[in-house]
């Protein structure tokens, strides 16, 4: 397998892992991208003290390939070893969106929602559903399953939609 083959392989398992494991996990998103940051800044400084070895690939497939599989078999160890679920329940509202131009200009939800009490306000992912809005239409109550895993990141096994009239827009 070629060096760019390799690159193509590990890029598209890293996009993967991301979408299916990172996505499901309950990250504040500004400590993630913080930590990220300074993964990148700590490796670059132990290349050039000669401490970590890049070989032959060199140093963008390293930054490229290397780091983020690392970041994501980590995610993906905790996600495996999950347990101890439990159930969150929380009034939500949709967001709204507006699209269009100058002329034509509409207004709509969103399948992103606002929790009750602010709640897991910089864990984006863990309020963002890439589903059919369908799945979400006259309903205002989500219940989360949630577990932790083994190095204690919590992460949403799965949530299911459904309506409740004491939920109401307001207290949203």
């Amino acid at each position: 397998m070629t060096k760019i083959d390799k690159c193509i392989v590990f890029s598209i398992l890293n996009f993967i892992l991301l979408v299916t494991v990172i996505f499901e996990t309950v990250l504040n998103f500004y400590w993630f991208v913080a930590a990220i940051i300074l993964l990148y800044i700590i490796s670059h400084i132990l290349i050039k003290k000669n401490i970590i070895k890049v070989g032959i690939l060199g140093r963008n497939y390293f930054f490229g390939v290397t780091v983020p599989m690392i970041i994501n078999a980590f995610f993906l160890i905790n996600y495996l070893t999950g347990m101890n679920p439990i159930n969150e329940t929380y009034c939500y509202t949709n967001m709204i969106a507006e699209v269009g131009g100058r002329n034509s200009h509409e207004r709509g939800k969103t399948t992103y929602i606002y929790l009750s009490d602010n709640a897991y306000e910089y864990s984006y992912m863990t309020r963002s559903f890439f589903i059919d809005y369908k799945r979400m239409l006259f309903k205002n109550q989500i219940i989360y399953t949630f577990e932790r895993g083994i190095f204690g990141l919590k992460i949403r096994k799965d949530y299911q939609f459904i309506y409740n009239e004491n939920c109401s827009d307001e207290e949203n």
